[in-house]
């Protein structure tokens, strides 16, 4: 057998790659054996489980190290190999009976990847005999799960109890180099930094008996529903509100397991009533539970949940889903805006799954739950939470049916006033979309709101971040539809008094701006001053991708984090500006502004003369790309007399550095070309200056960016 000891030692390999591709061959070479040669292997393989058993100490130091006392990759190796020897159909009882005490024995050992394979193995067992392996080492497993549920904090600030989790902290290191790191690192965190590291951190050996659990319910399948009593339940549901995040997101895995049995159950032939029986009885309690976790705070929760809410729906029929309802939709709802994009496009999927074409009808017949917990979510400590809901009140006012939303305008209105006042600029945008959207849509019921957002919109028209500069001159324009005669003047003139405002402009902002001079990430906009090292030592510790607390709603000055979206400083003129530019493509849409938006065409072209601060690029760009749109709207009679003014602004964009604002110059180029006329252009370039005719055909034949 000198092949099987060649692929032992591959599966041994410390490298992961090595590993797999052992797995791989090993699973052939046993489909290439005779009857004969199986046997003789399980006899090899029992002497090779004995070898390991030796040298097994999951729970020794030697001499006091820090070191692993034997090496963990051999008895994973045997784990796979029995996870492949146990679904052969040429398998005896009495070799399976081995491998379940060997995996029994695994459970605790102290590397994570041996006990999730010990898992995995008797989930194995599980699919060939049926729930009576469950049966007999439930107590087992269920007391795996109860006894690490909770953990002795002054305990685990020893180094022993790192070495048990170093597997888990990095898979590169050594776990001698992790755990010496992680206890040194320990030795110097404040009692509320504990606190965070241990519910973001591996949880002992709890996690790793859920997914045990996890294993054997898959390998059970639909006989694993008789086993489903409230004892079980309970414990499982008490993970799901577990402090730990990873013991919360391995919860709902398992629930997603115990209810695709249900749903196993339903495509049964053989009694499926009586098999689904545990999911009618116990339905309400995963419903609250499902609900809890989509909405937790941890995106890998989220999606767990997500997950298993998906499988909970597809194991019941329409009647019965209905009960459910008004708690799991509204959150479902919520989690299509989600900003975790695993989340998000999840949710969507399991919507058009779950709802197909009735999902405003589905919205319309729970509105008020949606409407009550919309209204919770954009009072949540989640920035990014609140700005999901703030997307969402913008949904209920564009697609659903305007009688059955019309009750909840002045709590939706309400709520989106005190998001306007956010800390974190993306709940600022989207209440601002939501706010203009729902105005428009709602003109009486929201005109007492009138007074009391029009300043917002104007601060968001002004703010730093573009984007938000955009959305306020979009929402500023749904607004101005329905209270032209309010409206119209007054942002007229704001426009007007803003373009003339950039020659003001201190030239070269950029030094002091407050700003690196990279992209943004993730919609933050990072100070230079965060290198500084004082403002990062003896701190609180956030992770980063916890979601925790970071923004505070409505001006709160609560802040932290390290991905944190809050960001306010004096609005520059050119940014003013910027911002009416946008407001001014906005407002050509409305016929009875085309002559006052023509009018301010000369001051716009006067605004984008001013050149020496460093952003003027950006103006420019701007005016590349609202200049097509303005000129259909207002049509050719009231633009062209003004064409001739923007040559050279357009043309200077054309060949300055900056890629955006060319590339956004040679596209206004195509536009103008096409509306006005080819020829019609050529010839009015060539009147104002004969020297850019080259520059314009150059254009022609190479294509914008």
């Amino acid at each position: 057998m000198d092949e099987l000891t060649n692929l032992l030692d591959q599966l041994s390999s410390s490298k992961k790659l090595d590993r797999d591709r052992g797995l791989t061959a090993f699973l052939k070479w046993v489909e290439s054996l005779d009857p004969v040669s199986f046997t003789s292997l399980t006899s090899i393989l029992e002497s090779e489980v004995d070898k390991v058993k030796k040298v097994t100490r999951s729970t020794e130091l030697i001499d006091g190290d820090f070191d692993y006392p034997c090496k963990w990759e051999s008895h994973y190796a045997i784990l796979a190999v029995f996870k492949v020897m146990v679904a052969h159909p040429w398998s005896t009882e009495i070799f399976c009976e081995a491998v379940k005490d060997f995996c029994i024995a695994s459970l605790t050992h102290i590397e994570y990847r041996v006990r999730i394979a010990a898992g995995e193995c008797l989930g194995g067992l599980c699919m060939k005999f049926g729930s009576s392996i469950y049966v007999d080492i439930k107590d087992i497993i269920l007391s795996g799960i109860r006894d690490n549920l909770e953990r002795d904090m002054a305990k685990d600030e020893s180094p022993n109890i790192y070495l048990e989790e170093a597997g888990q902290i990095d898979g590169n290191a050594s776990p001698r180099t992790s755990t010496l790191m992680m206890a040194e690192r320990m030795a110097n965190f404040d009692e509320h930094t504990k606190k965070i590291f241990h519910d973001t951190a591996g949880w002992k050996n709890l996690e790793t008996f859920m997914k045990c659990l996890q294993s054997v319910i898959d390998g059970c399948g639909v006989h694993f529903n008789k086993q489903i009593n409230q004892e079980l339940l309970d414990l499982i549901f008490t993970a799901l509100t577990h402090t730990n995040r990873f013991v919360r997101e391995t919860g709902y895995q398992v629930c997603g397991s115990l209810v695709s049995c249900n749903s196993q159950a339903l495509g049964s032939e053989e009694k499926p009533d009586k098999l689904a029986d545990s999911i009618l009885i116990f339905g309400m309690q995963f419903a609250k539970h499902l609900a809890s976790g989509l909405a937790d705070n941890w995106s890998q929760v989220r999606l767990a949940s997500s997950q298993a809410t998906r499988q909970f729906l597809a194991a019941l029929d329409a009647e019965s889903m209905s009960q459910y309802m008004p708690l799991l939709l509204p959150r479902m709802c919520l989690n299509r805006y989600y900003v975790a994009e695993g989340v998000r496009i999840y949710s969507q999927e399991t919507w058009r799954k779950m709802a197909g074409d009735d999902g405003k009808l589905l919205v319309q017949k729970y509105i008020k739950p949606t409407v009550e917990f919309y209204i919770s979510q954009s009072e949540a400590d989640n920035h990014a939470v609140r700005e999901a809901a703030c997307s969402c009140i913008a949904e209920l006012g564009s697609k659903i049916d305007k009688e059955c939303v019309r009750p909840y305008v002045p709590s939706l209105l309400g709520t989106l006033k005190v998001c306007f006042e956010d800390d974190s600029w993306p709940v600022r945008d989207a209440a601002c979309m939501a706010s203009g959207n729902f105005i428009y849509c709602f003109p009486e019921e929201a005109k007492p709101y009138l007074e009391q957002l029009k300043p917002l919109f104007f601060e968001n028209l002004k703010d730093n971040i573009p984007s938000v500069r955009s959305g306020a001159a979009h929402s500023l324009a749904n607004v101005t539809k329905v209270y032209e005669n309010e409206l119209a003047a007054e942002l007229l003139k704001l426009i007007e008094d803003s373009l003339k405002a950039v020659e003001n402009q201190k030239a070269n902002t950029d030094k002091y701006g407050g700003l690196e001079k990279g992209p943004a990430t993730y919609s933050v906009v990072k100070q230079a001053r965060d290198n500084d090292a004082d403002l990062h030592t003896n701190n609180t510790m956030y992770s980063c991708g916890s979601l925790a607390p970071k923004m505070g709603r409505g001006g709160s000055k609560d802040k932290g984090g390290c991905m944190h979206s809050t960001f306010r400083r004096q609005a520059e003129p050119w940014e003013v500006a910027e911002g009416c530019a946008h407001l001014m493509s906005e407002l050509s849409v409305i016929q009875t502004l085309h002559q006052p938006i023509s009018a301010l065409l000369p001051l716009l072209a006067a605004a984008v003369s001013h050149r020496e601060y460093t952003q003027h690029v950006v103006l420019l760009e701007t005016l590349c790309k609202i200049m097509p749109q303005i000129s259909r709207n207002i049509g050719k009679r009231l633009f062209k007399p003004h064409l001739e003014l923007f040559f050279e602004p357009i043309f200077y964009s054309l060949s300055c550095d900056n890629a955006l604002t060319s590339s956004a110059a040679s596209q206004c180029l195509n536009h103008l070309s096409n509306y006005l006329g080819p020829n019609i252009l050529r010839g009015r370039v060539e009147m104002y200056n004969p020297h850019l005719l080259s520059q314009l055909q150059a254009n022609v034949m190479v294509a914008p960016m």
